[in-house]
C-alpha cells in the first residue's frame, strides 16, 4: 500500500510543479505589466473612466439588472406554474421540466441581489445626498420583487411535493427546508455544497492574485486582500470542521 501511494505522488508531482512554475510565471509578467501601466498612467485613467461610467449610471444600474435578471426569473416561474396547473398527473416530463423553471428563476435571483449591491456600495463610495437615497429605494424595491420570486418559487415547489416544509420568511428556512428534503435531495445538496466549497476557494485565490498584482498598478492596500483571505480561511475551515462533525455523528451511530 506504501509502494501504491509513493507511486501515485511520484505521477502527481511533475504536474504539480509545472503548475506552480506556471503560475509563478504568469504572476511576474502580470506583475510586471501591472507596475509598467502604473508608471505609464494607464490604470490610474482606465480606473477614473471607470468611476465616471459608475457615477453617470448609477441610477440605472439596480433597475437595470432587476429587469435583465429578474424578469427572466418571473417569466420562468409564471412559465412552470402554467407548465404544472396543466399537467395530467402521468407525464413525468412535465414535472422535470417545471422544477428545472423553478431552479433557474432561483438561481437568476442571487446575482441579481449581488448587483444590487454592488451598485448600493458604489452610490455610497462615489455618489452622496439624492443619489444615495435614490439607489435606497431602488434597493428596497429590488429586494422586494426577488424575495417575492423566492416565495413563489418555494410555494410553487411545495405544491409538487407536499411534504416539503419552510416559508422564505423563516429565519431557519433553509434547515427546515433540507429537514425535509428526503436522502436522496440531501445527497445532492451536498455535492452542490462541495462544488461550491471549490468554486469559493479557486475565486478566492484568483482574487487575491488579481490584487496583488493590481496593487502594482493602483496601489490597492492590503484590506481588500485581507477580506479575500478571511472569506477563503472561513470557508476551508468550516468546511473540514463540517467534515469532522460528520465522522464523529456516523461513528457515533
Amino acid at each position: 500500500m506504501r509502494e501504491e501511494i509513493k507511486k501515485e505522488n511520484r505521477r502527481a508531482l511533475p504536474k504539480f510543479f509545472l503548475a506552480l512554475l506556471g503560475a509563478m510565471v504568469f504572476g511576474g509578467v502580470m506583475g510586471t505589466l501591472g507596475f509598467t501601466a502604473g508608471r505609464l498612467g494607464a490604470a490610474d485613467a482606465a480606473a477614473e473612466a471607470l468611476v465616471s461610467l459608475l457615477r453617470a449610471g448609477m441610477l440605472w444600474g439596480i433597475p437595470l439588472a432587476t429587469l435583465a435578471l429578474a424578469g427572466p426569473g418571473w417569466w420562468l416561474y409564471f412559465s412552470a406554474r402554467k407548465g404544472y396547473r396543466g399537467w395530467d398527473g402521468e407525464d413525468e416530463a412535465v414535472i422535470d421540466r417545471v422544477e428545472a423553471q423553478l431552479s433557474w428563476a432561483l438561481l437568476l435571483a442571487a446575482p441579481a441581489m449581488a448587483l444590487d449591491m454592488f451598485f448600493l456600495t458604489a452610490a455610497s463610495i462615489y455618489s452622496a445626498g439624492a443619489v444615495v437615497f435614490g439607489v435606497l429605494g431602488e434597493l428596497a424595491v429590488s429586494c422586494g420583487v426577488l424575495v417575492v420570486l423566492q416565495q413563489k418559487v418555494v410555494d410553487l415547489e411545495k405544491e409538487i411535493n407536499p411534504e416539503k416544509r419552510g416559508s422564505v420568511y423563516e429565519r431557519h428556512f433553509q434547515k427546515t427546508w433540507m429537514d425535509s428534503c428526503d436522502e436522496s435531495e440531501q445527497r445532492q445538496v451536498g455535492m452542490a455544497a462541495y462544488k461550491a466549497q471549490k468554486a469559493t476557494m479557486y475565486t478566492c485565490l484568483a482574487l487575491w492574485l488579481g490584487l496583488t498584482i493590481l496593487d502594482n498598478a493602483l496601489s490597492v492596500g492590503l484590506l481588500p486582500m485581507a477580506v479575500v483571505l478571511v472569506i477563503f480561511g472561513v470557508s476551508q475551515t468550516s468546511y473540514a470542521l463540517e467534515c469532522i462533525r460528520l465522522q464523529k455523528a456516523d461513528r457515533n451511530r
